[in-house]
Order: C-alpha cells, then sequence, then structure tokens
C-alpha cells in the first residue's frame, strides 16, 4: 500500500525556476527552457497564483520568447514579463554568439525574486 500526502499551498511567496540543460552552445540558436512556478513560503506549488512575472537576462543570452499555456491569453510571446497561468509560465533563453554566462532573474510584485545561470560555450 501507498501513501501519498497532499498539501494545500499557502499564499505565493517566491519564485522557483528550473532550466532544463546549464549549458547551451554559443551559436546565437541554441535554447534553454526555464520552467518558472510560483511557492509558498513552504515549498508547495501554488496551483491557482497568476502572479506577472518579470524576467531580466545579462551576459550571452537574450530571451526568445515568454509562455504560460493559456489559450486564452492575448499576451505577446515576445516579451519581458509573463502572467501564471495555473501557477507557472515558461522562459525560453536564446544564446548570443558569444560565450560566457547568461544570468537570468524573474521577480513579481510581493514574492521573492529567483536567479538562475547558464553557461553559453562554443
Amino acid at each position: 500500500l501507498r501513501e501519498k500526502e497532499v498539501l494545500t499551498a499557502g499564499k505565493p511567496n517566491k519564485i522557483d525556476m528550473k532550466v532544463d540543460r546549464n549549458i547551451i552552445q554559443a551559436d546565437g540558436e541554441d535554447l534553454a527552457f526555464i520552467t518558472v512556478r510560483i511557492m509558498d513560503k513552504d515549498g508547495n506549488f501554488c496551483p491557482e497564483s497568476d502572479n506577472l512575472v518579470q524576467f531580466k537576462v545579462k551576459g550571452e543570452g537574450t530571451i526568445a520568447a515568454v509562455g504560460n499555456g493559456n489559450p486564452a491569453s492575448l499576451e505577446s510571446y515576445q516579451s519581458d514579463q509573463r502572467k501564471a497561468f495555473k501557477g507557472m509560465c515558461l522562459l525560453i533563453i536564446r544564446s548570443t554568439q558569444k560565450s560566457g554566462k547568461i544570468h537570468v532573474s524573474a521577480s513579481s510584485s510581493g514574492l521573492q525574486k529567483s536567479d538562475i545561470f547558464i553557461k553559453s560555450t562554443e
């Protein structure tokens, strides 16, 4: 018999980012996909949150696109921000043609921000 505990999330408190790869090619075309999730103070996912998340990218990368899976959304895919849908959104980073570090930060009013680093190599 397997047990599973399901916890009700508290109010949104912080942003969590997970990248599919920490190293991408410095060819101006390679992409890294970052899943952005809204979490409560205890690290529980907040599936009902719809916070507007702003992104900043420094170094050898640019924002290729943003998304959130909401079929009714009219927000631009070419933006530096995206509203979370059911607690999540997606940020896609494109490399430049120079190798180096890419620093990505995500922030939202009232939430702890999140930072992630990606390496771009030749």
